[in-house]
C-alpha cells in the first residue's frame, strides 16, 4: 500500500477517534426536561402530558433533570484549565442573558406604549449590569435563572475540585464523598430556604444553586459509578421500586408534591423528600431515556429541542405573548375568543393561558409555538451570525 494510502487512513481513524460520541439517551433527556418546563409554564392545558398523572409532576424534577444531564458530561480534565473553563461557561451561559436582556428591555418598552401594565420596568444601570448575572432583568428573560444556576453550580464544582486537588498534592477523591458533601449543603440551603431565607435577595442566588448542585454531582457520581450497576437491574424492577417509592411519598402526603425550584419554595418538605423526590424522577426519566434511544434517539424534533435548550428558555415567553396576541385580536377584530380577559391580557399575567371555549385541546397551540418559535429565532440567529463571520473574512 502506497504510503500516502497510510498516512490518510491513519488520519481518519485519527479524526474519527477524536470526534466526539453523541450519547442520544441524553438528547431524549434534555428534551424531556424542556418539553415538560414548557408544559408547566403552559399549566398544562392541552399540552403533552409527561406528568403521567402526577406520579412525576413537572415541577418535582425537570430542572434537577437538567442539572444531572450537565453532570453527567463533566470532564475532570478541565480542573487543569480552571480559568479557561469558567471564562467559557461565562460566554455560554451569562454572556447571551445580557444580550437577551438588552432585546427584551425594548421589547418591554414597546408594550408600554401598547397600553400593557404590570412588569413593565424602566432602563436603570442595576437591571442592564447587574440583575441579568443572576437571572433576573426584564420580565422575558425571567426563566434564564436556571442558565445563571448552573453557571454558578459549574463554577462552585470545578473550584471545588481544583481546591481539594492542590491541598491532596493532585490525589483524587471518591466521588461519593463529593456528593455526601454537597448532600450536606443542599440539605443546608432546603432548610435555610424553609425558614424564609430565600426571600433576601442574596441568599436566594446562594441558597438556590446550593440545592440544585447536588443533582449536577448526582450526575457526576452516576457517571462514573452508578450507571454500570444500575444498567444491570431489569427495567420491571427497576420501575417497580420508583413507582413504590414514589406511592410511599403520595399515600404519606396525600397530596401531589412539586416545588417550586426557581423560588426555593418547598413548602415546607424536609430536605430528604425534596432531594429523594427530585432524585426518583430523574431516576425513571434516565431509563426512559434509554428505552426509547434505539427509536427516538436521532429524531429530528427530538434532537432541535434538545440542541436549543437555552433558546426555548429563554424566548417561550415571547412566544406565549404571541399566541395571547393572535387571541386577543380575534377577539377585537371578529365575533370570536368574546370571553377573551383583557384585563389579565393588559396586566401581562403570564399565568394567563386563554383557552378558547374552553376546549382543553386547543392549549396545544402554547405548547407548540413555545418549541417552535425560540428554535426559529436560534436557527435565524446562527444563520446571521455565520454570514457575519464570512462576510469579515471577505473584507480580509
Amino acid at each position: 500500500m502506497p504510503v500516502n494510502s497510510k498516512v490518510n487512513i491513519y488520519k481518519n481513524i485519527k479524526k474519527y477517534q477524536n470526534k466526539p460520541i453523541v450519547d442520544y439517551r441524553f438528547k431524549i433527556i434534555y428534551a424531556i426536561a424542556m418539553m415538560s418546563v414548557i408544559a408547566d409554564h403552559c399549566r398544562a392545558k392541552g399540552s403533552i402530558e409527561l406528568n403521567i398523572q402526577n406520579w412525576f409532576h413537572y415541577s418535582s424534577f425537570h430542572m434537577p433533570l437538567f442539572m444531572f444531564a450537565a453532570g453527567y458530561f463533566f470532564k475532570k480534565k478541565n480542573i487543569k484549565s480552571t480559568t479557561i473553563y469558567i471564562i467559557r461557561k461565562f460566554k455560554k451561559l451569562i454572556f447571551p442573558i445580557y444580550i437577551y436582556n438588552l432585546f427584551y428591555g425594548f421589547y418591554i418598552q414597546y408594550l408600554k406604549k401598547l397600553g400593557f401594565r404590570k412588569g413593565i420596568r424602566p432602563f436603570s444601570l442595576e437591571i442592564i449590569f447587574i440583575k441579568p448575572f443572576g437571572g433576573r432583568g426584564f420580565r422575558n428573560i425571567l426563566p434564564s435563572w436556571f442558565s445563571s444556576s448552573l453557571f454558578f453550580v459549574e463554577v462552585y464544582n470545578i473550584l471545588k475540585r481544583k481546591i481539594i486537588s492542590i491541598l491532596l498534592c493532585k490525589k483524587e477523591i471518591h466521588e461519593l464523598i463529593y456528593f455526601l458533601f454537597d448532600l450536606f449543603i443542599s440539605s443546608l440551603s432546603i432548610i435555610y430556604s424553609n425558614k424564609g431565607y430565600s426571600q433576601l435577595d442574596l441568599y436566594w442566588h446562594i441558597l438556590r444553586f446550593l440545592h440544585l448542585n447536588i443533582y449536577y454531582q448526582f450526575g457526576i457520581l452516576y457517571n462514573k459509578h452508578l450507571e454500570k450497576n444500575l444498567d444491570l437491574i431489569r427495567s420491571d424492577i427497576y420501575f417497580f421500586f420508583i413507582f413504590s417509592s414514589k406511592l410511599c411519598f403520595h399515600l404519606y402526603y396525600r397530596k401531589v408534591l412539586a416545588f417550586y425550584y426557581g423560588g426555593c419554595n418547598y413548602s415546607g418538605h424536609s430536605p430528604f423528600t425534596v432531594i429523594l423526590i427530585s432524585i426518583l424522577g430523574i431516576a425513571f426519566w434516565t431509563r426512559i431515556g434509554g428505552i426509547l434511544e434505539p427509536l427516538l434517539g436521532k429524531n429530528y424534533y427530538i434532537n432541535n429541542i434538545a440542541d436549543n435548550t437555552f433558546s426555548i428558555m429563554i424566548n417561550h415567553i415571547l412566544a406565549l405573548d404571541l399566541v395571547r396576541a393572535l387571541f386577543a385580536t380575534l377577539a377585537k377584530k371578529t365575533k370570536y375568543c368574546k370571553d377573551f380577559n383583557f384585563n389579565r391580557y393588559y396586566s401581562l399575567d403570564d399565568r394567563y393561558i386563554y383557552i378558547p371555549y374552553n376546549v382543553l385541546q386547543a392549549g396545544i397551540i402554547y405548547y407548540l409555538s413555545c418549541l417552535i418559535l425560540p428554535i426559529i429565532i436560534q436557527k435565524l440567529l446562527i444563520k446571521i451570525k455565520n454570514k457575519f463571520i464570512n462576510f469579515c473574512k471577505f473584507k480580509k
